[in-house]
């Protein structure tokens, strides 16, 4: 017997209990829908390993994803690299009419860790966010004008020599390590503002830690996911969801809690999942 089931639900389940999972072969799915926007080619990519605790009650238990930083001419892209075989996969499997339990298993194998996509106008100034609680949810910002402390201790990353410079941002102490020989203000996530790319930046508490492990220019497509699926929502009203959502995140499986303008939801504390969030303010 054949089973289809909704995509969705699944994609649902599996960010909020971040387990492993293996479907039947015989069980088939509709396949998620793939849409995107292109917005610039990179000629400069910058891979990060991030090290993060985004539990706040176990900061020593950490979670691991490699980044990578896009750079383009007029947009850069700060995302988990692992979206990069999912959404592969997913435009794959979007033409058929069902894929099966072997082809879903594939593309959850690449299940992001880093859930925060970060795409910056770099004319503007302007940010796009896009970030997850349980669904895909987006708003927009501008820049962090952010204040550096320049210092004079140095240190060698990649073979490149790179200088000390600390910083504060929404709640958090920030120590980054830049190098002049790559002339580019940019950096892992906001951070930016430096007289060289930034290669490393960790926070006081070490809970957020990025480190270049590797560069290419190799030019990448640079592209925004658009789908019907995504929310758009003010910063404001995401943190609220975001903060619904890990105090009760079972509630939101079952579709209760999903409202767009942050809504407050009644919560049961015994289902809560502890969370760490980078900007505290």
């Amino acid at each position: 017997m054949k089973y289809i089931f909704s995509f969705s639900f699944f994609f649902a389940f599996v960010f909020c209990y971040a387990q492993e999972f293996r479907f039947a072969d015989n069980a088939s799915f509709k396949p998620f829908p793939y849409s995107v926007e292109s917005l610039d080619t990179s000629y400069q990519n910058i891979y990060y390993q991030l090290s993060f605790a985004n539990n706040s009650e176990k900061p020593d238990s950490k979670k691991q994803a490699v980044c990578i930083l896009e750079l383009g001419k007029t947009k850069s892209k700060f995302f988990d690299f692992n979206s990069v075989k999912s959404d592969s996969l997913t435009k794959k499997y979007s033409v058929e009419k069902e894929i099966t339990g072997k082809e879903l298993t594939a593309m959850l194998a690449y299940k992001t860790n880093w859930e925060n996509v970060l795409i910056r106008d770099i004319q503007t100034k302007n940010i796009i966010f896009q970030d997850h609680a349980s669904k895909t949810f987006q708003y927009e910002g501008t820049q962090p004008e952010l204040k550096w402390n320049l210092e004079k201790e140095s240190k060698t990353i990649l073979g490149y020599t790179c200088n000390k410079a600390t910083t504060e941002y929404r709640g958090r102490k920030y120590t980054a390590w830049y190098t002049t020989d790559i002339p580019i203000s940019s950096g892992p996530y906001v951070f930016e503002g430096l007289p060289g790319l930034i290669l490393a930046i960790s926070d006081s508490k070490d809970h957020f830690n990025f480190t270049a492990i590797a560069m290419d220019k190799n030019p990448r497509e640079i592209y925004l996911n658009n789908g019907k699926h995504i929310i758009k929502v003010s910063r404001d009203q995401f943190r609220k969801v975001q903060k619904n959502y890990h105090s009760n995140p079972g509630f939101y499986i079952n579709g209760g809690a999903y409202n767009a303008d942050g809504t407050e939801v009644k919560v049961d504390p015994r289902y809560s999942k502890p969370y760490n969030p980078i900007e505290l303010e």
